[in-house]
């Protein structure tokens, strides 16, 4: 799996997008215009509270914007054995803690 670079991540972001004006996205998750093409320019890196509700206006997950494949997180029904199990969970867990970080710091 390829974490996606700060370009990758704007050029992903870009392309979902797709024929929406920046300036909706921009106003949908409170940030300023200008800075939003920074970010999709790969000049400015987003936060995780900003891609989240970049992944929730495009209806998308935010794996998708961060990862060139599907994790192994996101395939939790697949898994068949408790080491990846419990690595799953983990992982989950790891997230859930960035994100209320994130939501404290709004």
């Amino acid at each position: 799996m390829k974490v996606r670079s700060d370009t990758e991540v704007g050029a992903r972001i870009g392309g979902l997008l797709g024929e929406r004006p920046q300036r909706e996205l921009a106003e949908a998750i409170d940030m300023q215009p200008s800075v939003l093409s920074r970010a999709l320019a790969g000049e400015r890196a987003f936060n995780m509270s900003e891609l989240v509700d970049i992944a929730d206006y495009l209806g998308v997950r935010i794996e998708d914007l961060l990862f060139d494949e599907q994790p192994a997180f996101v395939k939790r029904g697949d898994a068949d054995d408790a080491a990846t199990l419990d690595a799953v969970d983990r992982c989950s867990r790891l997230i859930d803690g960035m994100l209320q970080i994130e939501a404290v710091g709004r």
